[in-house]
């Protein structure tokens, strides 16, 4: 009985199977005629019918059973397989809809035309038929809203578990911030521009500002009127200011009254401006600390600099004065040595020797703090690279010679000008001459070379000495570092010299290096410097009667180191000068107006009445208006030197004044007086 009632709807499934291409055409052309399906119109032909024959099939496969009650899963899966496809290619779900609603529409029609050609069939047959066709194609309709809504709640899901993951990892953020901040004392804010309010992101900017919580915080205006000290106002509203640009850093530190007990604090500020998409500032985020304790231990460490710079400078004054007497004693013994028992002559070699030495490392040890404090100024002008290696020679020489070393230099043919400071360079050529020599077994040979290579010349000092290891190269021009510290045979000194000799070759634009073979192998230091063109003009060389003789001078010497004093009295009086000594301003003012010296040494540091306040006396005095007043100092800075030329010094001679220097000064003087 059931088949029976079947047959019909089989043999309308047989039909419909039948109709396919046909029924399929004017669906095609029923979506391309249907304005509400536009976006139909940009899809081919292919793209167009994707799933529509597995869902036609599928439908006329739900005819031939009898009364189904629900979707076939295989139809809903091709329904939902062609709703995907449709919303890949920007459909709405209105639009899905009206295209199924004309598949729908158009196989009904197809049904109608069947039952109309099987006229014997049971309208019940039909309406059967035409319910199944609606009833699959309301599934239809229901299973794509299902999917519109599953595909919905996912993304909503997966857009909120990104937002909550955000907010989440921004959370997360903000609080190790927090802890960051909190374990380094930093206090985190915004400023808003715009609306003029601040938000205080931790207790701490409560702590540092004194601001009470229950007040809430203050706003930029706020904060710069209130506690910020009035000095200190518009140096950081300028810092502020300077920020605002894009990828523009803040940075800036500034005094502050804190709020409730008034202490003055010292604050750092540090942050960064948000703009807006028209480049406006929006707001300012930035961290804030309490560097007073910092300031305070920084302010005490420079102070503790500048009182060990006083200190050494002192120290260095000091022993200047008692070194003066043994060096000019030891040059004047030296005027005798010939009558002197040998021993004797050793015992005056000695003295000359180390106390050279010891001017030396005073010298470096006053050209360090020179150096690290920025002091230190070159007199550059074109120089002949031969006039400072013989200077550096024949200073060096002396200590060769008491070891029996062999000191050779092989120097270009044509002359070499470097653009430099003379005096300078010579203590670098002097100071590499000293070392090799120290570190250079008595016998042994240290050997001076210059060449010329692509525009600079290198300077090379090289030793059969002791050597350098490996490990120590890299180190050696480091401050306060010596080759061997433990020999006992070497005047070690205090691991200044080399240093003072790169900082020297690097405000010269140069370059020091330091090789060796190893321990036992000797060493090689070389100096490279760029060369310039020689002068325009040169100094002509001096004929053999330039200038007549140097006279015999009237010269009084103004120390209150008496020893000081009557040694380098005794030194100029084997010069055949008349030397006369006062160990204080006032009586040396009244020895010069009685005698009217020609030449006055005066010590810079006179008590009572300073060496600038004599000389100012002495250039109103009409008997001494014309004396050549040569200043005596420990003190040798390019300042130093600067005030005696302004308080009218002719010359500034360091102590312990090199004999032989002022000798040949008191010669210059003598030709043309």
């Amino acid at each position: 009985m059931k088949a029976r009632r079947t047959d019909p709807l089989r043999g309308l499934a047989a039909y419909l199977d039948q109709r396919r291409a046909s029924v399929t055409q004017r669906w095609v052309e029923a979506v391309h005629a249907e304005p509400r399906l536009q976006q139909a119109l940009t899809l081919t032909a292919d793209q167009l019918i994707d799933h529509v024959p597995e869902i036609y099939a599928e439908v006329i496969a739900a005819l031939k059973i009898d009364g189904r009650a629900e979707m076939p899963l295989a139809l809903e899966r091709n329904v939902r397989l062609h709703g995907n496809f449709r919303w890949t290619q920007g459909y709405r779900l209105d639009e899905l809809f009206q295209e199924m609603d004309l598949l729908r529409q158009i196989m009904q029609d197809a049904v109608a035309d069947y039952f109309a050609q099987e006229a014997d069939h049971p309208r019940t047959f039909e309406a059967q038929a035409q319910r199944t066709v609606q009833d699959l194609f309301s599934a239809m309709v229901q299973s794509s809203i299902v999917q519109v809504l599953e595909d919905q709640e996912l993304r909503i899901g997966a857009s909120l578990d990104a937002r909550d993951r955000a907010q989440a990892a921004e959370r997360n953020s903000k609080e190790r911030l927090r802890i960051a901040a909190d374990a380094a004392g930093l206090g985190i804010f915004e400023w808003d521009l715009a609306e003029r309010r601040a938000l205080w992101e931790n207790a701490r900017m409560y702590e540092i500002t004194g601001q009470r919580p229950e007040d809430g915080p203050l706003s930029g205006e706020e904060f710069t009127q209130v506690i910020v000290h009035p000095d200190d106002a518009s140096g950081m509203a300028r810092d502020f200011d300077s920020g605002k640009v894009s990828g523009g850093q803040v940075h800036t530190v500034f005094r502050i009254f804190r709020r409730g007990d008034s202490a003055l604090r010292v604050l750092q500020m540090s942050g960064r401006f948000q703009f807006g998409d028209d480049g406006v500032a929006r707001c300012f985020i930035g961290a804030l600390a309490d560097i007073t304790d910092r300031k305070k231990a920084d302010d005490a460490l420079q102070e503790a600099d500048r009182q060990k710079d006083v200190f050494v400078a002192t120290l260095a004054h000091e022993l200047r004065n008692p070194l003066a007497p043994i060096r000019a004693g030891a040059h004047a013994m030296k005027h005798y040595q010939a009558a002197l028992p040998a021993q004797i002559q050793w015992v005056q070699q000695v003295i000359e020797r180390q106390s050279r030495h010891l001017s030396s490392l005073l010298d470096d040890l006053l050209d360090v703090s020179r150096i690290r404090t920025g002091r230190i100024k070159l007199k550059k002008n074109v120089c002949a690279l031969r006039e400072v290696i013989t200077a550096a020679m024949e200073t060096n020489r002396p200590l060769a010679d008491a070891r029996r070393q062999q000191l050779t230099a092989s120097l270009p043919a044509e002359p070499v000008f470097v653009n430099g400071d003379s005096t300078r360079l010579t203590q670098v050529v002097s100071n590499l001459l000293d070392n090799a020599i120290k570190y250079t077994a008595d016998g042994g040979e240290v050997r001076l070379s210059g060449n010329v290579m692509d525009d600079h010349v290198f300077i090379s000092v090289e030793d059969t000495g002791i050597g350098i290891e490996a490990t120590m190269l890299p180190h050696v021009f480091d401050l306060l570092v010596q080759a061997d510290p433990l020999m006992q045979d070497s005047q070690s000194g205090l691991g200044l010299g080399l240093w003072v000799a790169r900082s020297v070759i690097e405000l010269h634009g140069g370059e020091i290096s330091a090789t060796s073979a190893g321990p036992g192998k000797g060493s090689r230091f070389t100096v490279r410097l760029p060369v310039v063109p020689a002068p325009l003009v040169q100094a002509a060389e001096s004929e053999a009667v330039a200038h007549p003789g140097s006279r015999r001078l009237r010269i009084l010497i103004i120390d209150d180191h008496r020893d000081g004093a009557d040694s380098l009295a005794l030194v100029l009086r084997m010069e055949e000068h008349d030397v006369r000594t006062a160990q204080d301003g006032p009586s040396g003012l009244q020895a010069a107006t009685a005698w009217s010296p020609d030449v006055i040494l005066l010590d810079i540091g006179l008590p009572g009445m300073s060496g600038y306040d004599v000389a100012h006396e002495l250039r109103a005095l009409p008997e001494t208006r014309d004396s050549v007043l040569i200043a005596l100092s420990g003190f040798g800075g390019d300042a130093d030197i600067s005030r005696s030329t302004e308080a009218g010094f002719t010359k500034h001679l360091v102590k312990p004044v090199d004999p032989d220097q002022l000798i040949q000064t008191l010669r210059d003087i003598g030709r043309v007086r």
